[in-house]
């Protein structure tokens, strides 16, 4: 049935690629990718479909059949530096140290999705596109939280953790409480757009539903995460009384939500010596940082770890124990540093920073300006994620997510629009003001006389 569903639904949207033009195939594109819907149905013949490259292909025949949209992305820092950590990463790839096989399939996923991002940044050219890309990276993540937060109150009562969708980016408990963590600010962006007083009510519900769901991944790193995200979300709100009273509500429902098992889960946070996965993580990063020096410019390509042979070859003679099975990273920052060495890192690194450049711009030149609210709202919202980003990253695998990138290009695409936005307004203020001011008339003084 769900996969009858999905077949309905898909072929039903696919021809909207041709009719409505190649954006409709980069949400299409956005919402396999991070929803992954392809991966809940069980009926093999449903599931055998290449959905993503359907949507690609067409995307891309929709693209050179179109007169009218930019064939190629607009030469700017995210272009350039998307493009860098595209080629560094098949620089890394050809030189890694994992069997090639493991290699390719993290390589050709990231090329893929970085293609798609880039030519998402290359149709994001409105602000109409800019919240329709945003609803739906909102929603496909949500979804989960959702489904999850109602799963945790109606019928397991918190006692068991939600996990996302087998075999996808964050199918564990743990991934899927970092995405939805950070994916959660466009929700309170998209509530800022309601004009309708139910319409925001029902988004503040949905808003709760997810963060119960995240709530009850278990994830000691989301809720560090949820923290850091609620901290920066309170400071960046324009409405902090209305903030203030959501939190309390929040911390309220999760006191009489959470059963016991969450809070001693929660407590070995403080606990970390007495924890194995903690120790473990630091026990991942010292190799990944043994590994590094040995290898600091390229690093040891993509799934070096998840290779317990080579790694143990590479990391010969360093003292650490060896591998015994296929181990992740565990942080963005060593994800970066053991797959694409100090190089990698510092990609990494500045697009981060672009896209914190890109919101502070966002919220200091709209700041004031009633018809760009909605440019300030959403500025400050993507530096709320970034903060959430990377405070669960520091724990969890996620350097090359794809929701991440599509917050990078969003926060890109917004400035481009906007600041076309203050040129044209620029342009007819100088066109109105006088081309030649006359003097002011001198006034006239009678000599004196005699």
């Amino acid at each position: 049935m769900r996969g009858l569903l999905l077949f309905t639904v898909f072929f039903s949207l696919l021809p909207l690629i041709f009719a409505r033009g190649p954006f409709y195939g980069i949400l299409m594109w956005f919402w396999l990718s991070l929803m992954n819907p392809q991966l809940v149905i069980w009926d093999n013949i449903f599931a055998s479909i290449p959905y993503d490259l359907l949507v690609a292909l067409a995307t891309f025949l929709s693209l050179a059949l179109s007169s009218r949209e930019p064939k190629l992305p607009p030469v700017d820092k995210t272009t350039v530096l998307l493009v860098i950590l595209a080629t560094w990463i098949t620089i890394t790839s050809l030189l890694g140290i994992a069997e090639p096989a493991i290699i390719y399939q993290k390589w050709n996923m990231t090329e893929k999705m970085l293609l798609m991002t880039l030519v998402a940044y290359t149709l994001t050219t409105t602000r109409q596109r800019i919240d329709q890309l945003i609803i739906v990276c909102a929603f496909s993540i949500a979804f989960w939280g959702i489904k999850g937060g109602l799963w945790s109150l109606l019928l397991s009562g918190g006692g068991a953790r939600v996990y996302g969708p087998n075999g996808s980016m964050f199918g564990d408990n743990n991934d899927l409480g970092f995405v939805l963590t950070f994916m959660m600010p466009l929700l309170f962006y998209i509530r800022s757009r309601c004009t309708r007083r139910e319409l925001r009510w029902l988004m503040l519900a949905l808003i709760g539903l997810t963060f119960l769901g995240d709530v009850f991944t278990y994830s000691r790193g989301a809720l560090v995460a949820l923290l850091a995200m609620g901290a920066m979300l309170w400071w960046r709100s324009q409405q902090k009384i209305l903030m203030t009273g959501i939190m309390i509500v929040a911390a309220l429902a999760v006191v009489d939500f959470a059963p016991p098992e969450w809070f001693e889960r929660m407590d070995t946070i403080s606990n970390y010596q007495q924890d194995g996965s903690a120790e473990g993580r630091i026990l991942m990063w010292t190799r990944a940082w043994a590994l590094v020096e040995r290898h600091p410019i390229t690093g040891g390509g993509f799934h070096w770890s998840y290779d317990p042979a080579a790694a143990n070859y590479a990391l010969a003679g360093s003292g650490l124990p060896p591998f015994e099975k296929p181990r992740a990273p565990h942080s963005i920052w060593f994800e970066m540093l053991g797959d694409q060495g100090f190089v990698g890192l510092a990609i990494f690194i500045a697009i981060l920073a672009s896209m914190a450049v890109d919101a502070r711009w966002l919220v200091r030149r709209t700041r004031g300006n009633p018809d760009l609210a909605w440019a300030n709202n959403l500025g400050r919202m993507m530096q709320v994620s970034l903060i959430a980003y990377c405070a669960a990253g520091t724990f969890l695998t996620q350097a090359m997510y794809d929701g991440f990138y599509a917050l990078v290009i969003i926060t890109a695409a917004t400035r481009r629009v906007v600041a076309a936005e203050l040129r044209s307004r620029d342009a007819v203020a100088d066109s109105q003001r006088p081309l030649i001011v006359s003097p002011a008339p001198r006034e006239l003084h009678p000599q004196p006389s005699g």
